[in-house]
């Protein structure tokens, strides 16, 4: 198991979540992302993907909570790919935020069970 690779799985997860191929009846995901965040003002909208609880964020959309479900099922096999067991993370979400020059900013976070923290800024 190479825990290296929980860096790559962590960004090009959350980046292909919150990219332009996430598209979902007629509408791109991060389209209600971002319209979330920007209502928020600076309060985080959390997805979060591991541990994996039914209850996520009352607010997102139908589309978005579909959307989580299609990645949920596909984020082990990515892991495999990756050459990693996504049973050694302990925690990963995925946060979206308004930030005080107005600006998106999407992070993800992750934590393996060394206790080593993987934190990336996404960029689209």
């Amino acid at each position: 198991m190479k825990y290296k690779n929980f860096k790559p799985l962590v960004h090009n997860f959350t980046h292909s979540f919150v990219g332009g191929c996430n598209y979902l009846d007629g509408k791109f995901i991060f389209e209600d992302l971002f319209e979330l965040a920007g209502k928020r003002k600076g309060r985080k909208v959390i997805i979060q993907w591991l541990p994996h609880t039914e209850q996520q964020d009352p607010e997102l959309s139908d589309r978005v909570k579909d959307s989580i479900d299609f990645y949920l099922d596909w984020l082990p096999e990515m892991a495999s790919n990756l050459g990693v067991e996504v049973e050694k993370l302990t925690d990963y979400r995925t946060e979206v935020y308004v930030t005080l020059l107005r600006s998106i900013c999407v992070k993800a976070i992750a934590h393996d069970d060394r206790g080593n923290e993987y934190s990336y800024i996404i960029r689209n």
